[in-house]
Order: C-alpha cells, then sequence, then structure tokens
C-alpha cells in the first residue's frame, strides 16, 4: 500500500510515518508538502529509523521488503497515484488554543486549504480519504462535496477519543485499560457519543449503570486541551493520533485481504470514524462518526445499531451542531 500524507511535514504526519514504520513497515509512505526541504528531512529521518526497526529482534519482515518513506509537492500527487490519502494540512493555531473552542475556531481558518487540496486530488481515481484536520467532520463534508467521489470514498479520524474514553473506563472500573472498548460515535469535538450501552471489557459486555456519563464525558473532552497547556499547541496530541491514523491503514490493509478477519483487531469490535451519511441513523447530507468496517475502498459498511434513549438523543445534537455549520457554508445539499 502508497500512503500519501498532505501536510507531511507537520507534527502529526511524521509522527504517523515514524508509526507506520514501526507497526506496518511494508507501507510506502510519501510526506506531500509545499515545505518539500523539511519533509525531505523528515523522510530521511524515518528511513534510518526503518533500518533499525528491520533489523530488531523479533522483526519478522526482511529489510528487502520495507516500504520507502519520501517527501514529495501537492503538484506530484496525480503521479504518485496513492491507495491511501490522510489529510494533514492546517492553518497554523494560535498559541493560545488551548481550550474546547478550539476545533471550531478552526473552521474558516482550513476553509481555503480544503479547496486548494481538493483541486490537488482531483486529477486522480477514487482513493480513500482520512481527514485529520480540525473540525475534523465539517471538512470531511466539505471534501465530499467538492470531490463528488463516492462518498465510502471519505473518512474522518476520530479514535483518540476512543482511547480516552477507554482510559477513563478502565479507571473506574479498575481493569486494564486495553481490555476496554467503547465505541464513540458523533462529533469529533463537544459532541462526542459514548456508547455505553456497547462497553466491552476483553470483548465482554460490561454493566456500566455505575458510571457517571457525565464526568467520562468531561475527561474525554477536556483532556487533549490538558496535555496542550503543558506541551504547547504545536505538539498536539501526536501519538495516539497517530498510533489511530496507523490502526485505520492497518486494518484498510486487513479488510483487502480474502477473509478480512484481522480488520476489526483484537476486541474485535467495529470503530467509529466519521463519514458522509445518507439516511443511516435518520440523517443525510452530513458527516458523523459511525461503526464502520473498512477495504480497500475505503467503508465497506457502516453498521447501524441501536442505541439508547440517551445516545440517541445526543446523536442528534451533534448533527444539528455540524448541521448548522454546513448550512452556514452553503455545502452540497444546503445550496440556497
Amino acid at each position: 500500500m502508497h500512503v500519501a500524507i498532505i501536510g507531511g511535514a507537520s507534527t502529526i504526519a511524521t509522527t504517523v510515518a515514524h508509526t507506520l514504520s514501526a507497526v506496518a513497515p511494508t507501507v510506502d509512505v510519501s510526506l506531500v508538502d509545499i515545505n518539500e526541504g523539511a519533509a525531505w528531512a523528515h523522510a530521511k529521518d524515518v528511513t534510518h529509523a526503518s533500518y533499525h526497526f528491520s533489523n530488531a529482534p523479533g522483526s519478522t519482515v526482511p529489510g528487502a521488503d520495507v516500504g520507502t518513506i519520501r517527501a514529495a509537492t501537492p503538484d506530484e500527487l496525480p503521479a504518485l497515484d496513492p491507495d491511501f490519502v490522510v489529510f494533514n494540512a492546517a492553518a497554523p493555531q494560535p498559541e493560545d488554543a488551548t481550550d474546547r473552542g478550539a476545533r471550531e475556531a478552526e473552521l474558516d481558518r482550513n476553509l481555503s486549504i480544503v479547496e486548494s487540496v481538493a483541486e490537488d486530488l482531483r486529477p486522480l481515481d477514487p482513493t480513500p480519504l482520512l481527514v485529520v484536520t480540525n473540525p475534523i467532520d465539517r471538512l470531511v463534508y466539505q471534501f465530499y462535496s467538492l470531490l463528488e467521489w463516492p462518498r465510502r470514498c471519505f473518512l474522518g479520524y476520530s479514535l483518540s477519543e476512543t482511547a480516552r474514553m477507554a482510559d477513563a473506563v478502565s479507571t473506574e472500573l479498575d481493569v486494564p485499560q486495553n481490555d476496554v472498548t467503547v465505541p464513540m460515535m458523533g462529533e469529533h469535538g463537544e459532541n462526542v457519543v459514548p456508547i455505553l450501552s456497547r462497553a466491552r471489557v476483553d470483548g465482554e459486555p460490561v454493566a456500566t449503570d455505575g458510571l457517571d456519563r457525565e464526568d467520562l464525558l468531561e475527561y474525554v473532552r477536556d483532556i487533549p486541551f490538558e496535555i496542550a497547556k503543558e506541551r504547547g499547541v504545536a505538539e498536539t496530541s501526536r501519538w495516539v493520533t497517530s498510533a489511530g491514523i496507523a490502526r485505520v491503514i492497518r486494518s484498510v490493509i486487513a479488510g483487502s485481504e480474502p477473509g478480512g478477519d484481522d480488520a476489526r483487531g483484537r476486541l474485535g469490535e467495529p470503530f467509529c470514524l466519521s463519514t458522509p451519511l445518507a439516511g443511516e441513523y435518520g440523517f443525510d447530507n452530513l458527516a458523523l462518526s459511525v461503526p464502520v468496517d473498512l477495504d480497500e475502498g475505503g467503508v465497506a459498511e457502516i453498521h447501524e445499531w441501536e442505541l439508547d434513549s440517551v445516545e440517541s438523543a445526543e446523536l442528534s445534537v451533534a448533527a444539528d451542531a455540524i448541521r448548522a455549520d454546513l448550512e452556514r457554508l452553503g455545502a452540497k445539499g444546503y445550496d440556497a
């Protein structure tokens, strides 16, 4: 697989490249950036790192099979012909962007970048596109409006909330974090919706009646900004995000193989990503995080789970918030 990361010299992109070289070493990565020198420097450094991953004890991938890490400019995208695209380009954030309104404030700053990148992508055949730039759900739908590729091509990253909720729930239940699954639907941001009705520990259903839903939500909403206050906005949540993006890419690879049994990972549940909806859960003309299965074309299936009344109500609130912004933008389906 060949993955092109747009905004390739950024903190997230370079960490993704490094993570892939360790956990998915056969993947080819192109760091696509207008700052070709910085992208080249990161690509070369990660290439050198891959030498140690390949030759460490326990490595099962021969050095000859390790993928390449290279730099490219946006006008080279058609020649690259990637199998998967990650969009991570963004306008610089103010140094004080460390409160929970920061994601929404990025919409107007990043719209012109989306429009420019959509033009760069237009010569490609429809290709799965994972949006990491905030506000993710709005930008997923904006790309869908501009490119008019099949909607299954459009994905929005939202797995960091899954890891944060697992951390919070594991503390409350006194179980290992990595055994916890709580799907996170809705908006990547303030209106995230934890699906506690489908909480699992080591793959088995677990009672969550004794958990304080609002306390859990406040932790998930607050923790990335607490991290940013300590490390600075330029660092962002690079480690969890890069690991989550790598998980999406590995799931696409696994889902593309015969059987695809490993596409969901050890705990067996589909995870939630933002994608344009066309009637699922009663919504259309917007993108929300919903449970999906993936293959080489992007979204292979959207699962429509039965939600409890609280989860359904919160999902509607998330949809209303996203819809209001899309109406303001005049996105596809909202033209005056």
